[in-house]
């Protein structure tokens, strides 16, 4: 899975990106290197599709059910991030994921 920055052309935050726009301890690089492959996992499973970094992408793959990846995919995937790593009770983490999903929903393939 590509892990290219943030930006156009990005599937997911990198882990430097992450660490800033979390404002994360340096003692948590590990872990959010260790967290975006699985927050990029649990957000292809949810909008049930791939993402991809350009719609030229998309139509090179010929995948009719992929997803062009937009900035609030990658806040998502952020918060995703941050449930999994950040120092958080158990309804923050499911503040964190419920908002992450929510932004997600409206990309989400809904059909047969």
């Amino acid at each position: 899975m590509s892990m290219e920055a943030v930006g156009p052309g990005a599937v997911a935050p990198t882990p430097g990106d992450a660490m800033r726009r979390l404002r994360l301890d340096d003692d948590l690089a590990e872990d959010v290197e260790a967290a975006i492959p699985q927050a990029l996992a649990e957000a292809e499973v949810f909008l049930d599709g791939k993402l991809y970094a350009t719609a030229q992408a998309k139509a090179d793959a010929q995948d009719l059910r992929g997803i062009v990846c937009t900035p609030d995919i990658i806040a998502a995937q952020l918060l995703l991030v941050d449930a999994l790593v950040a120092d958080n009770g158990e309804d923050a983490v499911e503040t964190k994921r419920t908002r992450a999903f929510n932004m997600l929903r409206r990309h989400r393939n809904m059909g047969a």
